[in-house]
C-alpha cells in the first residue's frame, strides 16, 4: 500500500484541469489519496475523484464540454448570475449524479462562503452535485446556491489547506495552488473577463472598447490581490509541499487545450516529488502530530 497523503486543491477556474495531471502523477508514484478538500475549480475536480473516477475519463468529458456548442456560444442570464451552470451539470452527471459525498471512496469536503454570514461554509456531507454547485459559484458569473447564498470559497482562502489536514493530522498535506504566472507575463497579456473564452462573441466586442481596458486593468488588480491572498494563507497554514504548475496566466474561463495543462498539472508535482519524499521522514512526521493534534484538541 503506498503512503498517504491529503490533497488541498485550490480554485482557478479552467486552470483546474492541472489538478487531474498532479492527482495522476500521484497515483503513478505509488501514493495513496487519503481525503482531498477543494474550493472552486479543486472542488469540481476533486469531487469527481473522490468519487472515484479516472482522471483520464474526468479529462475527456471536459474535452467533451469544451467542444459543446449551446456552452461555447451560448450566453445565458439568470437573476443572480450571468452564466447558467445547466451544461456543466450535464457533463457532471456521469460522475456525481445521485451522489452523496459521505458513499465517496475518498473522504472528501468542498469549501464555501455564506455571502449571508461572511464565513467559510465547510461542506462535509450531502448531495455532491450541490456542493460543487456552491464551491464554484464565482460572484456574478454562476448562481450562488441555497438559503445561504453560498459562493466560491476561494473568496476567503484559494486553498483549503487546513480543511485537508483535518483529515488526518499525521498526513502530509499536498497543496496545489493555480495562481503561478510565466516570468515574461505581463499587463499586455491579460484578458478581459470572457475574452479568448467559451463565451468569446460578446468578450471579443467588449476588448476592443475603452471599456475593454479598463476591465483588462481591473482583471489585473483582482489577479494581484487574489495572488496575495493566496501566498498569505498558505505562509499561514504551511502545507508541507505546495505545488504550483504555471497556469496562472490562462482566464478562469478561457477555451484551452486539457492535455497540456493535464501535463503541466504532472510536470509540477513530479518536480516536488523529493519534497513529498521528505515530508515523511520521522522528523516531520512527529512534527505534524504534536503541532496539529494538540491544535485540534
Amino acid at each position: 500500500m503506498g503512503r498517504e497523503i491529503n490533497l488541498a486543491l485550490g480554485g482557478g477556474g479552467v486552470r483546474g484541469i492541472a489538478h487531474l495531471g498532479a492527482v495522476q502523477c500521484l497515483l503513478d508514484h505509488g501514493y495513496k489519496i487519503n481525503g482531498i478538500a477543494g474550493t472552486s475549480a479543486g472542488g469540481l475536480f476533486g469531487a469527481t475523484i473522490a468519487a472515484g473516477n479516472s482522471t483520464h475519463d474526468v479529462a475527456t468529458a471536459v474535452d467533451i464540454f469544451f467542444n459543446e456548442t449551446s456552452f461555447r456560444t451560448g450566453l445565458r442570464s439568470s437573476p443572480f448570475s450571468l452564466i447558467n451552470t445547466s451544461d456543466m451539470v450535464k457533463a457532471l452527471d456521469p460522475f456525481l449524479q445521485g451522489k452523496s459525498i459521505k458513499d465517496f471512496p475518498i473522504p472528501f469536503v468542498a469549501t464555501a462562503v455564506s455571502l449571508r454570514t461572511g464565513k467559510e461554509v465547510v461542506i462535509r456531507e450531502g448531495e455532491a452535485m450541490q456542493a460543487v454547485l456552491a464551491t464554484i459559484a464565482i460572484p456574478g458569473f454562476f448562481p450562488s446556491q441555497g438559503d445561504d447564498v453560498l459562493v466560491d470559497g476561494g473568496v476567503l482562502d484559494p486553498v483549503p489547506v487546513d480543511a485537508a489536514r483535518e483529515f488526518d493530522t499525521s498526513l502530509p498535506v499536498v497543496a496545489i495552488m493555480l495562481h503561478k504566472q510565466p516570468s515574461d507575463y505581463s499587463l499586455a497579456d491579460v484578458k478581459v473577463p470572457l475574452e479568448d473564452s467559451l463565451f468569446e462573441p460578446l468578450a471579443r466586442s467588449i476588448s476592443r472598447s475603452p471599456l475593454g481596458e479598463l476591465m483588462r486593468h481591473l482583471t489585473a488588480t483582482v489577479d494581484i490581490v487574489s495572488n496575495q491572498l493566496s501566498e498569505l494563507r498558505i505562509e499561514k497554514s504551511k502545507p508541507d509541499v505546495l505545488v504550483e504548475p504555471i497556469v496562472g496566466h490562462i482566464g478562469l474561463l478561457s477555451r484551452c487545450e486539457t492535455q497540456s495543462l493535464v501535463d503541466e498539472g504532472y510536470r509540477a508535482m513530479e518536480e516536488k516529488l523529493e519534497d513529498l519524499d521528505k515530508a515523511f521522514s520521522i522528523v516531520n512526521s512527529f512534527r505534524r502530530i504534536t503541532k496539529y493534534s494538540r491544535s485540534n484538541s
